[in-house]
């Protein structure tokens, strides 16, 4: 997205831990933050479930416990020196396209990754 003008950063409210394991093993090209405690989300008015959820794991061999604090809704944030887009309802397999869409029309160049 970069060619676009773009920086994608992620947030959730997953460890530390579990962000670069993900990143890791889903060979993410982007920053991942933890947002422990639901403050990130809730600056931006993003609904939360707080409660901690620890999920066991076996990862190329290795055993985890992955451990989620708070739950937030996935929503996708458009900045062009102020918030220009919010989608409230993204979902994960078409955000993507729809942001790279929507970045093109605000004059974008470049092409999809």
């Amino acid at each position: 997205m970069k060619e676009l003008g773009a920086e994608v950063i992620g947030v959730s409210g997953d460890s530390v831990q579990n962000q670069k394991i993900f990143k890791d093993l889903n060979k993410l090209n982007f920053t991942l933050l933890a947002d422990a405690d639901g403050a990130v989300a809730t600056a931006f008015g993003v609904p939360i479930r707080k409660g901690e959820r620890t999920v066991k794991k076996t990862i190329a061999g290795t055993d985890y416990a992955l451990a989620r604090y708070v739950t937030a809704r996935r929503w996708t944030f458009v900045k062009d020196g102020k918030i220009v887009h919010i989608d409230a309802s993204a979902k994960a397999r078409q955000d993507s396209k729809n942001t790279v869409a929507l970045l093109k029309e605000m004059g974008g160049e470049g092409e999809e990754e």
